[in-house]
């Protein structure tokens, strides 16, 4: 029967190739390394490794393992965090890590939420890019974070998430742009002009992010708004430029070949267990409830 430190021992050879580079990672003895992989092969009745030089190279028995190997690792590291998060105690405060793109009436709704239900919460909406998210989240500096998905199965880390809405983003010029006098937008057209995109936007690695060779990335959403309102264009939710198409200062493009003006996730990520303290789960379920009233 293996180990559970059998099987990390196997995945670090596997994943850095020799037993040295495993070792390192995992900050144990190269010989130590050895003796779990042995051992687990011992287990399993077959090898795992062709030792050339100080290359570990996989057998084919090891690569069909791998995968399996790898599920039972990140149950066993869920299981810790579940087990971590139900120590917990009462919840003062609750900080919510949110991207550009999350819609500010769903925000100012949930804050609301949480103030009539838990008035003694504080409340703390921070602006961070995915990655600083997710390690906020990691570290407990955060307990929610409001991103966009990537359409993956999985996060980058050991988080959860719940899908709570699909934001339709357009794309938006100043009024006085030559692009605002097209009765209709090419992506030629989109590529002639200055493309301003946030930062989080570019992080997302999506196709449809990147459209002109001219893009320039901007971290402040409001820098955004009012650099495009004298050049270029850039793609956001509607509901974050209401003020500017209000008053007319934007205007939104209709796009030809439409790649633009789709839809894209938004989630709500949160440690594992964290949805077992009631606090946070209602506010979870407050999410949700908003995503559905976004439609």
């Amino acid at each position: 029967m293996h180990t559970l430190e059998q099987l990390t021992t196997f995945i670090a050879v596997y994943e850095k190739g020799s037993y040295s580079a495993a070792a390192k990672l995992l900050g144990k003895s190269r010989t130590t390394v050895r003796e779990h992989v042995m051992a687990f092969e011992d287990g399993v009745g077959y090898s795992l490794f062709v030792i050339e030089g100080r290359k570990a190279i996989p057998t084919d028995k090891a690569s069909k393992l791998y995968f399996q190997a790898k599920v039972v690792e990140k149950q066993n590291r869920e299981l810790y965090h579940f087990s971590q998060a139900l120590f917990d105690s009462d919840v003062h405060s609750v900080t919510i890590v949110h991207d550009v793109f999350a819609p500010m009436t769903m925000m100012v709704n949930i804050e609301e939420k949480i103030r009539q239900h838990y008035p003694n919460i504080t409340v703390n909406w921070l602006h961070r890019t995915r990655p600083e998210a997710l390690e906020m989240l990691n570290e407990g500096s955060a307990d929610l974070a409001l991103m966009p998905n990537r359409d993956m199965v999985f996060a980058e880390t050991e988080v959860t998430w719940r899908s709570i809405a699909n934001l339709q983003l357009k794309c938006f010029a100043s009024v006085s742009s030559p692009l605002a006098a097209l009765e209709e937008v090419t992506i030629n057209e989109l590529q002639g002009q200055t493309q301003y995109l946030t930062e989080n936007f570019l992080a997302l690695d999506v196709g449809f992010a990147k459209v002109s060779p001219r893009r320039h990335v901007v971290s402040n959403h409001d820098l955004l708004c009012e650099l495009i309102k004298r050049d270029g264009w850039a793609v956001m939710p509607t509901d974050y430029l209401l003020p500017y198409l209000n008053s007319g200062e934007l205007v939104e493009l209709n796009i030809k070949e439409s790649p633009i003006g789709k839809g894209i996730g938004l989630n709500v990520f949160f440690a594992i267990g964290k949805d077992t303290q009631q606090e946070f789960a209602d506010i979870i379920d407050w999410f949700e409830e908003q995503g559905r009233l976004l439609g």
